[in-house]
Parts: C-alpha cells; sequence; structure tokens
C-alpha cells in the first residue's frame, strides 16, 4: 500500500491494485506548473516502488485534465528575464534532472490517462509517452506550443508522430489548432472515447486488467515496446526480445500459469 501522503496540487489514492492520481487545480483548468509536476512524480515513483501496484490511472479534477502551462507563471517569468533580477519563477524550468520526464514515465509502471477535458500543451504531451490515452466526450487536444510562441516539448516530437502518423504530427504542430475527442480517436492520439460519466469506469477497468497481469512481465513488455519503437535493427531487437524472454520464462510467473492451466482454475499473480 501506497504511504498517504498530503499534496498541494494533486490528489493520490489508490483502488486495489491501481494509483490514481488527480490534478487538483479545477480553478485554473489544472494548468501545469513545475510544483505540480513534481509532485506528480513524486506520486508516480511511490507507486513504481509499491509490489501493490500494478498500474496508474491519471486525471484531472473539474473541467479540464491539463490546460497548458500556467499563463501567469510565463509572465512572471518574462518579467523576471527583462528586470534582470535573475530569479527563477515556475514555469521556468528548475535545475536540469538527471532524468528527464519522458524517460521517467517510459519506465515506470503502465500509465493510463484518463482525459476528462481540455488536454493542451504541457497537458496533451504528457500523455504522450504514457502507455493508454483514453478521453472523454468533453475533452478537447491541441499542440499549442507555436501559437503561444515556442515549441514542444516532453519527448512529443518523436511520440506524436509514432502514435498519429507523420502528416498528422505536423498538422498539429504547425497549425496548432484544437481538435475534438472524435477526431482525436480517429487518427489514434487516443485508444477510446467515452461518455463523460463512464471515463473513470472505463479508465479504471483498462487499469485493473493490467494490473491483474504478473508485474515483471508487464514491465518488460512495456520497455520494450517503448525502446524499440524507432530501433532500426531488426536483430537487436529479436536478440533482446529472446534474451528476456528465456530469463522471464524461469520466473514464478509462467510456472504459475501452467500450473493453473492443469489445475483448471485462473493462475494467481502477484501475490504477496
Amino acid at each position: 500500500m501506497v504511504n498517504a501522503k498530503s499534496y498541494e496540487y494533486i490528489l493520490f489514492e489508490q483502488r486495489d491494485r491501481v494509483g490514481l492520481i488527480t490534478l487538483n487545480r479545477p480553478d485554473r483548468l489544472n494548468a501545469w506548473t513545475y510544483a505540480m509536476g513534481d509532485e506528480i512524480i513524486d506520486a508516480i515513483e511511490a507507486c513504481n516502488q509499491d509490489p501493490g501496484v500494478g498500474a496508474i490511472v491519471v486525471t484531472g479534477a473539474g473541467r479540464g485534465f491539463c490546460a497548458g502551462a500556467d499563463v501567469k507563471g510565463f509572465n512572471r517569468s518574462i518579467e523576471n528575464r527583462e528586470s534582470g533580477n535573475g530569479q527563477r519563477s515556475d514555469p521556468d524550468p528548475p535545475p536540469r534532472r538527471e532524468e528527464h520526464l519522458a524517460a521517467f514515465l517510459r519506465r515506470s509502471k503502465p500509465l493510463i490517462a484518463a482525459v476528462n477535458g481540455a488536454s493542451i500543451g504541457v497537458g496533451l504531451t504528457m500523455t504522450l509517452p504514457m502507455d493508454i490515452r483514453i478521453a472523454s466526450e468533453k475533452a478537447r487536444f491541441s499542440m499549442r506550443f507555436i501559437r503561444v510562441g515556442i515549441t514542444p516539448e516532453v519527448a512529443s516530437t518523436t511520440y506524436l508522430a509514432q502514435i498519429v502518423g507523420l502528416p498528422n504530427a505536423l498538422d498539429l504542430v504547425l497549425t496548432a489548432r484544437i481538435i475534438e475527442a472524435e477526431e482525436a480517436v480517429q487518427m489514434g492520439l487516443v485508444n477510446d472515447v467515452v461518455a463523460p460519466d463512464r471515463l473513470m469506469d472505463e479508465a479504471m477497468s483498462v487499469a485493473n486488467m493490467i494490473a491483474a497481469n504478473p508485474l515483471e512481465c508487464v514491465i518488460e513488455g512495456k520497455r520494450m515496446i517503448h525502446r524499440h519503437m524507432v530501433e532500426q535493427d531488426i536483430d537487436a531487437v529479436v536478440a533482446e526480445e529472446n534474451r528476456t524472454l528465456v530469463r522471464i520464462q524461469k520466473g514464478p510467473a509462467h510456472k504459475e500459469f501452467v500450473r493453473a492451466f492443469i489445475e483448471k482454475r485462473e493462475p494467481r499473480f502477484n501475490q504477496a
């Protein structure tokens, strides 16, 4: 069980084997700040370290998922730079981390974004290294960066094209237009679109399905998909798949599956 912790900008709870993170600045449509980002990372890392958690759902409180970076913070940043006082202001980046956000999300346990409303700028790019995106019919999406005088981040210039294809990625980045949930699912940006009142049930259902699988196998499957998505050396891919398969096949999950099959019962994975 993940230890209960009080956060300022997010909410966290554990439901069975699923960690649920809710961005919690509803009055600002959950606009991103680095302080919020630090709390998200902290909660995900706590889930990563807890064998009782098999999957993580991220959603937003109120009408928005995350409407992008807090523009008031941008304004403070500009004022500080122009005044020459050298003071840092969110959303200016803090001192560089050893591990960037995309790398952190890649190595984390499976992440499901339950997009309940506006998913703009970083509110979209932070979901791209996640594993599954499910949207409410009320969700809207935009790679808004160029329109606000900046450029994309969080490895989105790789992930976006891999997810929606090069023509759609260029369309979204260069026009910076806002698209509705139905267009998002048609281009593959999200896996599914559901009625608003079904969003969390659907996200938790997917998360529970993942969390019921043997955790080590889930982690290795995710790792290889993310690592190999742009790998051109197929021989190297097959070699790593074979090494991983041989190692995992000797572990307890495969043994439990075989026993359960012979005994005509459901396998009991992830038992303490």
